[in-house]
Parts: C-alpha cells; structure tokens; sequence
C-alpha cells in the first residue's frame, strides 16, 4: 500500500479514536471488500466543494468509510489512529489541530459508522478546499 494513498491531511480522520457504538463497521464493509488504491484516490481527491450531507445516499458513505478500514487506517470497532504517519512526518499534528477539534465536535453524537466516518471526511475535506481558494 503507498503512503500516497490520500493527501496527508486526510490521514487526519483517523486522529479521532471514536468507537461507533451503535454500528458494525465489518457489516457495512462487507460489499466493499478489494478496494484499490486508485479507485479509492479517484472517490477522495475529486472531492466536491459545499457537498450536501443530506443528499448523498448511505451507500457513497459507506464506500468512503469503508475505504478508510479497507486500507487498515480504520479497526472494526471505529478506532482511528496515524501514529505512524505523524511518526514518520507525513502530517503534521499541530498544524491541523483547530479543524480536528471543529470537525471532532461537529459530528461527535454521530453514532452510526458511516455517518460519522464520512461526516468527518467531509468536514476535512472542505476545510482542505477552503484553504486552496
């Protein structure tokens, strides 16, 4: 698996260490099992800006989701962790910080797997297309 899966600050999904309760992240997967490096870089990198929550169906949210636990960034039980991408200097802890908290407390009583994971994929996301303009 490359490094250069996503752009280092979406690595940034897996500092939040959340537990979803009330899902089977391994259920909502279980339709998404072989997901490529590219096809996963082609749904995340053409990410479109003021995206509506609302109107993406449950199945676009749990591919994303599922792409994150597929590439082992993501345990079945909703626990993120980067350790070793801030080990090895990929991301930078402090500089992304304030969006990790906003976008931790943004969807914090989110407790469906998909939901949340692609919840704060998106909230990064557009913070990532807000600092490009």
């Amino acid at each position: 698996m490359s490094i250069n899966l996503l752009t280092p600050i979406t690595w940034l999904l897996i500092l939040l260490g959340c537990h979803f309760a009330y899902s089977d992240s391994v259920e909502a997967c279980r339709n998404f099992i072989g997901l490529k490096v590219e096809d996963a870089n082609i749904v995340l990198s053409h990410w479109p800006a003021n995206l509506n929550l609302a109107k993406v169906n449950r199945t676009h949210k749990c591919y994303v989701a599922c792409i994150f636990f597929s590439f082992s960034l993501l345990s079945s039980s909703g626990q993120l962790t980067l350790d070793k991408y801030f080990d090895n200097g990929n991301i930078n802890e402090l500089q992304v910080a304030p969006t990790i908290r906003r976008c931790e407390y943004q969807f914090e009583n989110e407790k469906d797997f998909c939901e949340h994971t692609f919840g704060m994929f998106d909230c990064f996301r557009q913070e990532m297309l807000l600092d490009e303009e």
